[in-house]
């Protein structure tokens, strides 16, 4: 199988079996384990990383031997995320700011995080499962849960790290130094990673052993590729080729790239999907208004949309490589299209997606993206996509696999039984790229770039 490969060659990053479970296992078999989710979206509001609890929810309760209580908070998330029933029992705190002051969010987050974790400590539960969001809950969490349950670091985005990808504070900074020195002192007793890169990252920031490792992709959904109603951007384009860049542009993505898109696209032969939001969506909506035709501007595009994007545009800057992993990358895969990718082909979007995309490597010069984007808009045509098409479905496929066998790595964390075929720990192998340097080798050199 593809997806006995994709951690092949980093034998620190796949999936493994503890040798001694520190669970608390139930003395009586017929007791439920209780296990708390913390994070600060959660259906019925929306956000990807609240979408994610739920559907692990939903899992762990149709064991029949988990009951789950989700803490959360009264917030909303600008962003896209499937609209849900909410899964188990929801315990809600306040939000403290929503507001766009960074101080105040900062200082806002930090005792939101406090107490979402003082909560879900006070429900006595057998496990805490802490996701990143807000992003104190990774430093709060040890604190205040070791020596009274277990705990699993669910790994969205990474943080202190991402202050300092996000440019928020200097690496050397003595606050953020001892905040980071305090977050990795005491080691999850099991993490849950959005990919093996992310997962040998964290592994080395603790810089002791993490007992289990499972990885789940953010963004993985099943029969994407399956509508009957096409949507007006496709129909009133009908013969040319759609790009479409859909879901967050913030700290963690280029704007650059896509004004380059802009520039260069072809309205004869190309037309543009822009569905965003984020820190930076102002800036390329503002952008895209005073070009050329061929722009739809639409303020969302469904999941069972995605497949009518013939090429979905991904951009991840170097210094949030393994911080995050964009989940639009994963669900574009999925709804069966591939992705033009601009990055460092060190990180898990390309290592996980890149059998199904394309590489403009990240350089510090725009004159580089605008040749290898200007490159690539004349190479793409009907055969190259349904050639790349193929190797979408295949990637596709791994992704669904990795999934199933992160969620049953889970159920070997909580020391619950299930069956053999699906408790063996697989590796699922960095699947092999279009071009593993990018455009600034290979296709670079036939193009002149």
């Amino acid at each position: 199988m593809l997806a006995k490969s994709m951690l092949a060659g980093d034998e620190d990053c796949k999936p493994t079996v503890p040798n001694n479970l520190k669970e608390q296992i139930i003395s009586s078999l017929n007791q439920d384990l209780k296990i708390v989710i913390v994070n600060r979206n959660y259906p019925p509001r929306s956000g990807i990383t609240g979408e994610s609890a739920c559907k692990l929810a939903r899992y762990l309760e149709a064991t029949g031997k988990v009951k789950v209580t989700v803490v959360s908070s009264y917030s909303n998330y600008a962003g896209g995320g499937a609209e849900l029933d909410p899964i188990g029992d929801v315990r809600l705190i306040r939000s403290w700011y929503n507001g766009k002051n960074k101080i105040l969010r900062l200082f806002a987050t930090f005792l939101e995080s406090y107490f979402l974790i003082r909560t879900a400590r006070s429900t006595k539960p057998d496990r805490v499962i802490v996701m990143t969001d807000p992003p104190f809950l990774q430093f709060w969490a040890p604190l205040l849960l070791k020596g009274k349950c277990p705990w699993t670091l669910w790994s969205m985005d990474i943080f202190p790290d991402a202050f300092v990808s996000s440019n928020l504070v200097k690496p050397n900074n003595w606050v953020y130094r001892f905040l980071r020195y305090l977050t990795y002192r005491s080691v999850p007793d099991s993490l849950i990673s959005l990919g093996p890169l992310q997962a040998k990252y964290l592994k080395s920031a603790y810089r002791k052993p993490i007992e289990s490792v499972a990885i789940i992709p953010c963004g993985v959904n099943a029969n994407l590729n399956q509508l009957s109603s096409e949507p007006l951007w496709k129909k009133d384009n009908a013969g040319k080729m759609l790009l479409g860049y859909c879901g967050n542009l913030g700290e963690a993505h280029s704007v650059e790239f896509l004004k380059q898109v802009i520039n260069h696209f072809d309205p004869e032969r190309f037309h543009l999907v822009l569905s965003v939001y984020g820190v930076k969506s102002q800036e390329i909506l503002k952008y895209a208004q005073t070009k050329k035709a061929g722009i739809s501007i639409v303020p969302r595009v469904e999941r069972d949309e995605m497949c009518f994007i013939d090429i979905h545009l991904v951009s991840l800057l170097k210094n949030w490589s393994h911080v995050c992993v964009p989940s639009k990358a994963v669900s574009a895969i999925c709804s069966g299209s591939p992705i033009l990718f601009y990055g460092n082909p060190d990180c898990d979007t390309w290592k996980m997606l890149g059998l199904g995309g394309w590489l403009i490597q990240q350089t510090d010069s725009d004159h580089d993206i605008s040749k290898a984007v200007q490159y690539y808009l004349d190479s793409f045509d009907q055969k190259s996509l349904k050639s790349k098409k193929r190797d979408v479905s295949t990637t596709a496929s791994a992704l669904q696999e990795m999934h199933k066998l992160g969620y049953n790595q889970i159920l070997t964390q909580l020391g619950i039984e299930h069956s053999p075929a699906d408790a063996q720990p697989t590796t699922v192998p960095i699947i092999p790229s279009t071009s593993v340097d990018g455009i600034g080798s290979v296709t670079a050199r036939q193009s002149g770039v």
